[in-house]
């Protein structure tokens, strides 16, 4: 894991890096139209992510990698960058960039990767560095915050004031942004837990989210049934019509 002070010297090594790109008219002007454009939440977060590594590895050129393939940066990579410790471990760093008043659930990391990377002894943290970022449209000006830490260690938080989530569909954990935001404003930061403890929280999150799919697509199948037989009832013989008045409300025009 990463160190407090290598924390603290990378934390405030973004943010002085924000300050002075945002300080700028040229800066402030154009990350506010990309935060205020179309999918501004993404174009942003592809950006910052972008910034935000490339500042690091040249900061700290011997203590930061990126996971390559063929000579060219994976895109399969747990993390966006790696930083490697005082124990010459190293450990992925995930960028998150988060727009007040559009917080969602994004997407973290896969859960099985993580407990899979935990128990062959490749990984024992999971890093999101959060560069946060609100709009003053008055003013029309952006300002910024960052945060890294452990998302693993917010696992100890009870059911319900959990900032971690998962979906065994797609088997992705997921960030409550806004009550992680919340949180974060409020100066709250959880407890350092074992790894031990790490993978016990993963695995009830695991068990969790499988039984839920189980019971969301018995749900679904009973419903699906229930409107085949509904439909099949009328039978073969009979004429198949389109709802016209139904289809107006798709809304195609010439």
């Amino acid at each position: 894991m990463i160190s407090d002070n290598d924390i603290l010297s990378l934390e405030n090594a973004v943010n002085n890096y924000w300050t002075e790109v945002l300080s700028s008219e040229e800066g402030n002007k154009t990350f506010y139209k990309i935060a205020t454009g179309k999918e501004g939440g993404h174009q942003l977060s592809d950006r910052v992510d972008q910034l935000s590594t490339e500042f690091i590895s040249t900061t700290y050129p011997l203590r930061s990698g990126y996971q390559k393939s063929n000579g060219k940066i994976s895109s399969r990579s747990m993390g966006d960058i790696w930083f490697k410790n005082e124990q010459g471990e190293w450990n992925p760093i995930n960028v998150k960039t988060g727009l007040i008043g559009s917080e969602g659930q994004p997407n973290i990391v896969s859960l099985k990767r993580v407990m899979t990377s935990i128990m062959d002894h490749t990984m024992d943290s999971y890093y999101i560095l959060l560069v946060k970022f609100q709009v003053d449209p008055v003013a029309k000006k952006i300002s910024h915050s960052v945060h890294l830490t452990d998302i693993l260690n917010w696992l100890s938080l009870p059911d319900d004031d959990s900032v971690v989530t998962f979906d065994s569909g797609p088997g992705q954990t997921m960030l409550k942004a806004k009550h992680f935001f919340d949180l974060l404003s409020n100066g709250v930061e959880p407890k350092k837990l074992t790894v031990w403890k790490k993978m016990d929280l993963l695995m009830d999150l695991y068990r969790d989210g499988e039984r839920r799919l189980r019971e969301n697509r018995a749900r679904d199948l009973r419903k699906f049934e229930l409107c085949y037989k509904r439909f099949a009832l009328v039978g073969d013989n009979a004429v198949f019509t389109i709802d016209k008045e139904k289809q107006r409300k798709f809304g195609i025009e010439l």
